[in-house]
């Protein structure tokens, strides 16, 4: 059998983890904190879409309010031409028979 001696250091070893432990903190501490400035950077636009949103539905009934007070033409319901014209024809043909 092949045997291969492997001497190492306790203290080699303990440097070795720790170093390896600080990089992945680092590293760790770098991806949060780009993610975090994401997070921030999308809360911030969809903020902003959310108050344009708002504007426009606010400038929306202001016009409506506008239309609704400068409209003095009398409307007529649909309805009440339909009645009538099923009122003609009934009397139509009321008097056909």
């Amino acid at each position: 059998m092949l045997l291969i001696k492997l001497l190492i250091d306790v203290p080699v070893l303990a440097g070795i983890i720790v170093i390896a432990f600080a990089t992945g903190f680092l590293l760790r501490s770098a991806r949060l904190k780009k993610q975090k400035k994401r997070i921030f950077e999308l809360e911030k636009e969809m903020m902003a879409s959310h108050a344009e949103i708002l504007e426009l539905q606010k400038e929306r009934l202001e016009l409506e309010d506008k239309l609704k007070g400068s409209s003095n033409i009398p409307v007529i319901p649909i309805t009440a031409k339909e009645e009538k014209k099923s009122d003609k024809l009934q009397d139509k043909s009321a008097g056909t028979k």
